[in-house]
């Protein structure tokens, strides 16, 4: 019996053994046949296990297959909760998913996800302060202008609920550092009772600018307000109403024709206004680009330099629109207009540069400009071919010439070329005319009646151009006067009669 026992009890720890030996095998068949099977499935379908786990721990193992088209969604949009993924539950055909008797443990909830609705770009500043010259300011919505009759100062204001407050003092002229310039208030307010109440509306445009500052000088009238005011409201084509301070009215009745055909209205002086002009759109300054030139990239509707001088030609009705061709009319002679200043900068020898013009082909016109008869002044220029002159106002008249004409600038002495290319030179090309620029020797200034060869006038010219502009001014600008040499100034005089050649 003990030994049957004995036999028994054996046998059990053999069948045991077995029965362990067995169950390793097998699962061990069991899991290379699962990495087999899962090293053949495509990337994009390989299966994941999930596991339910009910309350009484059991875990149900369920197979789920990902979507390719879903988990590329979470892959492009990762900031979605990965919950947006959604799973095909797969089961054996043969078998039905065992009911749970058991209670299901509530799922775990999920935090309230914060969604941020996205934020409105911050509104751009209704002033622009980027331009080393200008401050220039664009008003749109509900836009009121009262004059300074009863108020320190004229003043812009916007009413907006939506736009945060901003309150800017605005030189509105194109020179932002003139100290001679009345500044006007520029600003924004949110509630109904901060805006002055309307006096009088309008559904035209209006833009606000002064006179004064260097206007006066032919020079200035045109770079700093004429052609700024013909790029800010060319584009409105004459519905625009102009609403100025400082008014001046001999330099508007001088230059009458160029308002009217910018604007088909009569101007409001802002310093004797006390109405509160509603509007909506106002522009505060005038758009400026550099002296005499229009960025095309930058001008509304793509205008540019010569669109100026097309403008001036039809508002003063001048004929030529090019200068004359010698290869289309060979027996024509060329008229160049002569510049003649009667203060600084003039030539002592003007007969003998008159001379020395005719020699080289040209018929040469001598006109001096009445004062305030711009039209009858103008329409000699568009007569001529080339306009010849000492570096001065009277340059400025290039603007009326024909396309194609010449335009000669005689710099005076010393080290004045940077200025005298940016004031006409650059100008000029820009108008597509040929520029050409003569810088006269020591030997051809009257400057030399004033100081010896060797002073540092001659010498060393920056020492004196570092004394700052007045110093400079006065001695170069205010002194000199220029006894040109016709004999090395001669090849310049052909340079221009060949380019008309052409």
């Amino acid at each position: 019996m003990g030994y049957e026992k004995a036999v028994v009890k054996s046998m059990g720890r053999i069948e045991a053994r077995k029965l362990g030996l067995a169950l390793l095998v097998g699962c061990c068949l069991v899991i290379l046949s699962y990495f087999i099977t899962m090293s053949e499935t495509p990337v994009d379908g390989q299966a994941s296990l999930t596991f339910t786990v009910g309350a009484n721990g059991d875990a149900e193992d369920k197979i789920s297959r990902v979507q390719p088209e879903k988990e590329k969604i979470a892959v492009e949009e990762p900031n979605k909760s990965i919950s947006t993924v959604s799973h095909v539950i797969l089961k054996d055909n043969n078998s039905e998913l065992r009911k749970q008797d058991e209670t299901v443990l509530p799922p775990k909830k999920e935090e309230p996800q914060v969604i941020e609705m996205p934020r409105p770009p911050l509104t751009e500043s209704i002033c622009d302060f980027s331009n080393f010259r200008t401050e220039f300011c664009d008003l749109k919505g509900d836009v009121r202008v009262h004059g300074k009759k009863k108020a320190a100062s004229a003043a812009v204001v916007l009413l907006s609920p939506q736009r945060k407050a901003e309150e800017y003092m605005v030189v509105p002229y194109v020179r932002k550092h003139m100290d001679n310039i009345e500044k006007v208030a520029v600003r924004t307010v949110q509630a109904p009772h901060a805006a002055p109440a309307c006096t009088a509306s309008s559904t035209v445009p209006a833009i606000v600018f002064a006179l004064g500052g260097f206007t006066g000088n032919y020079y200035h009238d045109f770079t700093d307000v004429l052609l700024p005011l013909f790029l800010t409201a060319h584009e409105f084509h004459g519905e625009v109403q102009f609403l100025i301070t400082n008014i001046q009215l001999w330099w508007l009745g001088k230059y009458r024709p160029i308002f009217e055909k910018l604007t088909r209205y009569e101007f409001v002086d802002l310093d004797k206004s006390d109405d509160v002009h509603c509007r909506s759109h106002v522009l505060v300054d005038l758009r400026f680009h550099n002296d005499l030139i229009i960025d095309r990239a930058r001008a509304p509707n793509g205008i540019s330099t010569p669109d100026f001088s097309r403008f001036l030609r039809e508002v003063y009705s001048l004929p030529r629109e090019r200068a004359v061709s010698l290869r289309a009319h060979p027996e024509r002679r060329p008229r160049l207009l002569l510049v003649a200043r009667n203060g600084t900068r003039r030539f002592t020898n003007m007969p003998e540069v008159a001379q020395a013009a005719e020699a080289a082909g040209f018929e040469v016109v001598r006109a001096d400009a009445e004062f305030g008869n711009v039209a009858g002044f103008v329409e000699v220029v568009n007569s001529c071919d080339v306009i010849m002159g000492v570096h001065g106002a009277g340059l400025t008249n290039f603007v009326f010439l024909p396309a194609n004409a010449v335009v000669i600038q005689i710099v005076p002495c010393c080290d004045l070329e940077g200025m005298a290319e940016h004031t006409f030179g650059a100008p000029a090309k820009e108008a597509g005319l040929l520029y050409l620029q003569y810088s006269i020797s020591v030997e051809e200034s009257t400057l030399l009646e004033s100081y010896p060869r060797e002073h540092p006038v001659f010498t060393d010219p920056q020492s004196i151009h570092r004394q700052g502009w007045f110093k400079m001014g006065k001695i170069y600008l205010g002194r000199q006067h220029v006894k040109l040499d016709v004999d090395r100034f001669r090849p310049i005089l052909i340079q221009a009669m060949d380019h008309l050649r052409q």
